[in-house]
């Protein structure tokens, strides 16, 4: 079994429709909002790698001259909640959060997964209150 097939597995065994998106990552709709599960797949049919990246994108879009307040807010979220990373995307008009981690079994694997939509599931929240807080 693939690293996908085992992803796919475990979001449709706790309750939800994972989808594969048009670049071949793992897709699901959670509280709202699209999560999708990343990470390359090893030439022997992916037993090697043991790594998934866990993206949330466009958590906040940018506007023009609030840069310094929006990485000042980044820099905090990331230092008060563990195991996420909270960043400007490549655009540099987003903001985005990832949880990224490595499993060693498919019990590691779903507890990992469940943490990180966890996590994702109110780190919006997280950044609006932290971003509220840093512009008074």
């Amino acid at each position: 079994m693939t690293k996908k097939e085992h992803v796919l597995a475990i979001l449709q065994r706790i309750g939800l429709l994972p989808t594969i998106d048009e670049d071949g990552d793992v897709k699901v709709r959670y509280q709202l909002k699209d999560v999708y599960f990343m990470g390359e797949e090893d030439e022997d049919g992916g037993e090697g790698n043991h790594y998934v990246q866990t993206l949330m994108p466009q958590i906040y879009e940018m506007e023009e001259g609030e840069e310094s307040l929006v990485l000042a807010t980044c820099n905090k979220t990331v230092r008060e909640v563990r195991f996420v990373k909270v960043f400007v995307d490549q655009s540099f008009k987003n903001v985005a959060a990832t949880c990224e981690f490595y499993y060693t079994d498919d019990e590691s694997l779903e507890k990992n997964i469940r943490e990180s939509l966890r996590v994702l599931g109110v780190i919006h929240t997280i950044f609006y209150n932290n971003m509220s807080e840093l512009s008074e």
